[in-house]
C-alpha cells in the first residue's frame, strides 16, 4: 500500500461523512477519473500479439499471451494500431557504468503524528527535494471531510523547508518547473455537495506556485483528468482538457494543442469494471512522445499507449501486462516500468521491466532474491548513468528477516545483477514515488520506517567510473 496502488484520484474520506455516506463515496470515487461516455458498439478483442522479444538477463518470459475474450458485442472505442520501432530517432550513446557506494540511511525529516510524506523529485540544484505531505488531521475549511496536503521544498542536509502550496489531498504528485523556478500541481476543487444525489461537486484544475502559498495561481480549469506531463529539463506542460492535448510552453504560455479524446480509444470496456479509465503520463526526453498508461490492477487490464503530443496520434504497446508506474531514462532510450501480469485485485506480483524504445525488446529483472515466491516492486528510480536502477521491493521472509518488509535493491540493467542496499534497514511505500536520486548521483532520499508518522531518510552516494 502489499499495499496495492490506489485507483487514480482516490482520496481518503474522514470525519463527518461516516457510515451513512459510504454509498455516495463510492459514486464520488467513480467520478474522479472523468465522465462516462457511450461510443459505437464493436466486438472486443484481447491483445494477443507479442513484443519483439527479450534480451540480456531476462528471467521471466518477456511477454505473456493474453486469453481471448468472448465474442460479445459491447460499447467500445477504436483499437489503436500497434507501435513500431524505433519509437523516435534519438542520438543515444551507450552509457558508461558508474560504481556506487552508499552510506547508511539517516533520518532527516519526521512528520507530525499521522502525517505521511510523498517524495516527488530532486531539483536540478541537487540540494532540494520536492515533497508532498498528507496532513491527516487538518481539513479543508469548506469541506472538512477532505484532508489537506502540503507541497514543500526540503533541503535534507540543512533541514530547511519552504512551503509552496496547500491543496486537498490527492495521489497526483507536483512537479518542478525549472524555467520559472516554480511548482506546478493539479488540484481537486470541491465547490459544493449535491444533496439530491449525495455526491460532491468539484472541478479539476492546474495551478502554479512561485513560493508563496497565498499567491498561487490557477493555470487551467475544468480538466478532464488530473494527470499531466512535464517535458524533461525544459518545463513544457501537457494535460488533458476538453478532448484536446492542452499544452503550455516552458514559460507556461498556451501553445497550439492537438485534438485528443481518450474515450474513443477505450476499446476494451468488457474486461474491466464500470469506472472510467484514467491515465498516467511519462514524457520521453528529446521527443514529443508521451507514454500514456492506465493501471489495470482493479479493472481487469489497462492500456499502454504512446501518444504524440504534437499530432495527437496514438499507438499501442503490448507489454505483456499493465504498467503501474513508469519512468524514462534521462537519455530517452529506455522506459522502465512496474508491470503486473494478472487482472485480479489485489495484485500478487509486480515486476520491474525495461522496454528498449529503439528495438522494442523487453527485459524483466529478478529484483528480489531468487527464492522469493512473490516479486513485488513498489517504486523505483533511474540512476544518473542510465544503466542502474534503484528499486524498493518486498524483502522475502527468512530466518534473518522473519517480519519481511521492504528493502532497497540496486539493479544493473545490462548484467541483470541485483544487490541489496542497506540490507539491515526496511523502508516504507507511501506512494509509487517513495524515493528520489539527485541528478549528480551523489544523494538519495527515501521514505523510511516509522510508527504513526512518516519519515524521510537521506543516503549519501560516492560515484566512481563515470
Amino acid at each position: 500500500m502489499k499495499q496495492p496502488r490506489n485507483p487514480k484520484g482516490l482520496f481518503e474520506i474522514l470525519g463527518l461523512i461516516g457510515i451513512i455516506l459510504l454509498i455516495p463515496l463510492f459514486f464520488t470515487m467513480r467520478s474522479l477519473a472523468g465522465p462516462q461516455t457511450q461510443d459505437a458498439t464493436a466486438t472486443i478483442q484481447w491483445l494477443t500479439n507479442t513484443p519483439v522479444g527479450s534480451k540480456g538477463p531476462a528471467v521471466f518470459a518477456a511477454a505473456t499471451a493474453l486469453p481471448s475474450a468472448s465474442a460479445a458485442v459491447v460499447a467500445a472505442g477504436k483499437e489503436p494500431p500497434a507501435c513500431s520501432f524505433p519509437l523516435a530517432q534519438l542520438a543515444t550513446v551507450k552509457p558508461k557504468s558508474a560504481k556506487y557506494t552508499f552510506s547508511q540511511p539517516k533520518i532527516v525529516l519526521t512528520a507530525a503524528q499521522g502525517n505521511v510524506y510523498r517524495i516527488a523529485e530532486w531539483l536540478p540544484d541537487n540540494r532540494q527535494v520536492l515533497l508532498a505531505e498528507n496532513l491527516r488531521n487538518i481539513y479543508v475549511d469548506s469541506n472538512d471531510n477532505a484532508p489537506q496536503q502540503s507541497i514543500s521544498l526540503f533541503n535534507p542536509e540543512t533541514g530547511v523547508s519552504k512551503r509552496y502550496a496547500i491543496r486537498t489531498e490527492i495521489n497526483e504528485l507536483p512537479a518542478w518547473q525549472p524555467e520559472l523556478n516554480a511548482v506546478v500541481f493539479p488540484v481537486i476543487n470541491y465547490t459544493s455537495i449535491d444533496k439530491k444525489n449525495n455526491v460532491f461537486v468539484f472541478t479539476r484544475q492546474m495551478w502554479v506556485s512561485y513560493g508563496d502559498p497565498q499567491k498561487a495561481q490557477i493555470l487551467a480549469n475544468k480538466l478532464s483528468q488530473l494527470s499531466f506531463a512535464m517535458k524533461p529539463d525544459e518545463g513544457a506542460l501537457l494535460y488533458l482538457s476538453d478532448e484536446k492535448l492542452a499544452e503550455k510552453d516552458n514559460f507556461l504560455r498556451d501553445i497550439a494543442s492537438a485534438s485528443f479524446d481518450p474515450d474513443q480509444w477505450d476499446y476494451a470496456r468488457a474486461r474491466r469494471d464500470e469506472r472510467p479509465v484514467s491515465f498516467d503520463m511519462a514524457w520521453q526526453p528529446g521527443t514529443s512522445l508521451i507514454f500514456l498508461y492506465s493501471d489495470g490492477a482493479m479493472r481487469g487490464g489497462g492500456y499502454t499507449y504512446i501518444l504524440n503530443a504534437a499530432t495527437g496520434r496514438i499507438c499501442e504497446l503490448n507489454l505483456g501486462g499493465w504498467a503501474q508506474v513508469a519512468h524514462w531514462s534521462s537519455d530517452g532510450r529506455y522506459l522502465a516500468f512496474i508491470r503486473s501480469v494478472n487482472y485480479t485485485f489485489p495484485t500478487y506480483s509486480a515486476e520491474l521491466t525495461l522496454l528498449d524504445s529503439v528495438t522494442g525488446n523487453l527485459t524483466t529483472f529478478h529484483v528480489t532474491p531468487q527464492q522469493a515466491q512473490e516479486h513485488y516492486v513498489y517504486a523505483f528510480v533511474w540512476a544518473p548513468d542510465n544503466r542502474h536502477l534503484l528499486a524498493l521491493a518486498s524483502a522475502p521472509l527468512s530466518k534473518d528477516n522473519p517480519d519481511g518488509g521492504n528493502a532497497l535493491y540496486l539493479i544493473d540493467s545490462v548484467s541483470g545483477q541485483s544487490s541489496s542496499i542497506a540490507p539491515a534497514y526496511r523502508f516504507q511505500t507511501n506512494s509509487p514515488q517513495s524515493m528520489a536520486w539527485s541528478p549528480d548521483g551523489s544523494k538519495i532520499v527515501v521514505a523510511c520506517p516509522a510508527t504513526g508518522a512518516g519519515r524521510v531518510c537521506f543516503i549519501s552516494v560516492q560515484v566512481a567510473g563515470q
